[in-house]
């Protein structure tokens, strides 16, 4: 009897240890998966709307297409914004009553495997005030999903991606508040995208352009006044101040030769540059320095801002210092005071008093920003803005061709340090009552800038390729420079009619003529390509 209740009592403990290890295994005693097969089980299991995108992301390219796009693209709607992609072609076309779009290759980028995510497109916005607006409004995509971009994969199908830069939306609004601009209270809205376009080797071609709606009658009337193409219109240039007029500059130049100068002192920059004044108590400044390529760099600069027929730089000359000579001897004691050593040559600049600092505007401030011929980014602009927008076209042209370090890119170089510089005002560039700029401090153009284009070049071309909006005279001077090949030898011709002392200067080496050119076919190209997207 006591073994049999040992056994007993043995059996009853063995039951129990087995029942306790069957209340903790999980209800769900299915097989296991493969780990991706288990990973989408896993998602599926899961209610929430970003669950559910969660595994959208995972899905494959081929996958996701056959999910969210079909053969035939829809019509552009409020809902969708969705384009037909012939193969083939540089232009893409959209399936409805936008107009055509173009692309225009831009630089190449390493394929990357990108996250995907389903976009949805929200209304059209409802604060319009006209119904014509609201109309219009109604037939545009609206697309606010800003961490997104349009991916062109091997399909040619449009997805999009998290891995490219965020979408910018332009939007501008023109009130009778605006300006002179006597327009009615519409919204416009314009839509940068990037594409990539399948390429070779793994590699895939990145490809810009901007989606722009119809204009109203209104909206087209009033951006032809300001830009033809992609030229400042004559109308808004005669607007627009002129600081320095090529008449003005030489009459300025003929009449200072003629004077003796009574005064001289501390100003107009650095160590040994002297302001002084002139007998009849009109001024210039003095630039004296030690490296003769400064000199060359500020008086050719000069010039050749007037074979572009530009007006930003004041009157300048080249002069020589004499201490016995009439015009410099009732000042020889402050020359010596300066340690100016005789026979130096120097660089007499018409003085500009009343100057106040320049800031950079906004759509050259940022790497994604661009100034373009399109109601969204001049619409809304003042009178004064855009004359300002005008001035600037020319000092981004003539600032790459020389290769001027100190002026914007002095201050987009050092936003490495202090993330403020491109809001600040700009280096060497001050502003007149009258809102004409003046390029000051042009030295370190065409012999040092080209001697640092390796450290430098990045930046220039980053300035340059902001810009597709250019003055018409600028335009036409760069088209001809650049057919003729002739642009040294006319900068050169230039500068030996109008100074007696260029002997007494070096002149401009072979090599950066031909640096020059390049830089000049440069900007012959930027132009051509801002052509080819914006010529109406």
């Amino acid at each position: 009897m006591r073994a049999l209740l040992v056994a007993m009592t043995g059996i009853g403990f063995t039951l129990g240890v087995v029942f306790g290890l069957l209340l903790q295994l999980p209800i769900d005693n299915t097989l296991p998966a493969d780990s991706t097969n288990q990973q989408d089980n896993r998602l599926l299991n899961i209610s929430s709307f970003r669950s559910r995108s969660l595994r959208e992301e995972l899905l494959p390219v081929q996958q996701f297409n056959q999910k969210f796009l079909v053969k035939e693209l829809p019509v552009v709607s409020n809902q969708h914004l969705s384009f037909a992609i012939p193969k083939a072609e540089t232009h893409l076309k959209s399936v409805g009553e936008p107009q055509l779009v173009e692309i225009k290759p831009d630089s190449y980028t390493e394929a990357s495997n990108a996250n995907l995510v389903q976009h949805a497109v929200p209304q059209a916005p409802q604060n319009v005030a006209s119904p014509a607006g609201a109309n219009y409004l109604s037939r545009l995509p609206q697309i606010v999903h800003n961490e997104s971009r349009f991916h062109y994969s091997h399909q040619n199908s449009l997805i999009f991606t998290r891995d490219m830069p965020k979408l910018d939306i332009g939007t501008s609004h023109h009130s009778n508040n605006v300006a002179s601009n006597k327009l009615n209270t519409t919204q416009v809205v314009s839509i940068k995208l990037a594409l990539l376009k399948a390429g070779v080797h793994g590699k895939e071609k990145r490809e810009a352009f901007k989606y722009n709606s119809n204009y109203s009658q209104e909206d087209s009337s009033y951006i032809a006044s300001i830009v033809n193409g992609v030229l400042w219109t004559p109308q808004l240039e005669e607007s627009c101040p002129k600081p320095f007029l090529s008449k003005a500059a030489e009459a300025w130049r003929k009449h200072i030769d003629k004077l003796d100068v009574v005064k001289m002192e501390q100003g107009c920059g650095r160590m040994q540059n002297r302001l002084i004044t002139f007998r009849d108590s009109s001024k210039a400044c003095v630039r004296y320095r030690l490296n003769t390529d400064q000199i060359q760099g500020e008086i050719y600069t000069y010039y050749l801002s007037r074979l572009l027929n530009m007006f930003n730089i004041p009157p300048t000359m080249l002069a020589q210092v004499n201490s016995i000579a009439t015009k410099w001897k009732t000042v020889h004691l402050k020359m010596s005071l300066a340690q100016w050593a005789d026979s130096k040559l120097v660089v007499l600049t018409k003085y500009i008093d009343g100057l106040s600092p320049a800031h950079i505007p906004t759509e050259f401030q940022e790497k994604s920003r661009r100034l373009e011929p399109t109601l969204s980014d001049l619409g809304a602009k003042s009178h004064a803005d855009l004359c300002e927008l005008v001035q600037w076209s020319d000092l981004i042209v003539l600032d790459y061709l020389t290769a001027n370090l100190d002026r914007v890119i002095n201050n987009m170089f050092n936003r490495q340090w202090n993330d403020q510089m491109m809001s600040s005002p700009a280096h060497n560039l001050e502003r007149r009552p009258d809102g004409g700029l003046v390029f000051l401090d042009n030295e370190s153009g065409l012999f040092h800038g080209y001697r640092l284009l390796d450290k430098y070049s990045e930046f220039h071309r980053m300035l340059l390729k902001s810009l597709c909006v250019f003055r018409e005279s600028t335009a036409v001077a760069v088209k001809r420079l650049y057919k003729s090949s002739s642009i040294g030898k006319e900068l050169h011709s230039l500068l030996a009619t109008n100074e007696v002392l260029h002997k007494h200067l070096a002149a401009i080496s072979d090599k950066n003529v031909k640096i020059l050119q390049q830089r000049l076919n440069d900007v012959f190209q930027q132009i051509s390509q801002c052509e080819r997207l914006y010529n109406r």
